[in-house]
């Protein structure tokens, strides 16, 4: 699956300690403790905002990106489980 950074969501937040939190509260898998991006095997560091590439989904989705790979601009395949930012369907 491809997808894309989205810009300008430092400020938003949630009710879970971290959107890396987010993630592991809802779908995404306890063991898997890497970033998200398949050409990275760093640690991952936090939630990344994203979205599909491509596609007609608009949807904003949590990710778990190292440091790096969250400032990435071009689109990158991922190795995970997209978790929902919509926080009226999470942690509301």
């Amino acid at each position: 699956m491809i997808v894309k950074n989205l810009n300008g969501t430092a400020s938003k937040k949630c009710n879970c300690a971290s959107w890396l939190e987010h993630w592991y509260n809802f779908g995404g898998h306890g063991n898997q403790r890497n970033c998200a991006n398949t050409t990275c095997s760093n640690l991952a560091t936090l939630g990344g905002h994203v979205k599909l590439h491509e596609t007609n989904d608009h949807s904003h989705y949590i990710v778990p990106l190292c440091n790096s790979c969250n400032k990435l601009s071009n689109p990158f395949r991922i190795k995970s489980t997209l978790v929902s930012a919509n926080k009226q369907v999470t942690c509301k």
